[in-house]
């Protein structure tokens, strides 16, 4: 979702599951773009399945978004911030995004939803 001066716009990121990381970062920043100079096509204001939602963005931590139709699914992401975690011998400083999954059970399980969100922090996870 892009938050603009006239409003809020959805597009969606077609076959984005065959895409890696960096293609979804092209995706999504091309998305935006189109979306900030009224370039995007109507077309691609629809169609999607999960929405993300980056509350994070406005310094927001926790939220419980909202599935809106047609999605079945609605992933937020919440503000990057750093915890302190003991480790031996003394403590780190460790990046946190928290993440809220909400979604519609009419169109998944609680075991499915909860095995995609666990394969989306896994993948954040990775070193890069």
């Amino acid at each position: 979702a892009v938050d603009t001066d006239d409003g809020l716009f959805v597009p969606a990121l077609r076959n984005a599951d065959r895409l890696d990381a960096a293609g979804l970062r092209v995706a999504v920043n091309r998305a935006r773009a189109e979306v900030m100079d009224r370039s995007i096509a109507a077309s691609e204001l629809s169609g999607y399945t999960i929405m993300l939602s980056n509350f994070g963005m406005f310094a927001g931590r926790y939220a419980t978004p909202v599935v809106v139709v047609p999605c079945v699914a609605i992933l937020g992401a919440g503000k990057l911030h750093h915890v302190t975690v003991p480790v031996l011998g003394g403590f780190e400083a460790h990046r946190v995004m928290p993440l809220s999954l909400t979604f519609d059970h009419r169109a998944a399980t609680g075991g499915e939803a909860a095995r995609f969100l666990k394969a989306v922090i896994d993948d954040l996870a990775l070193p890069r």
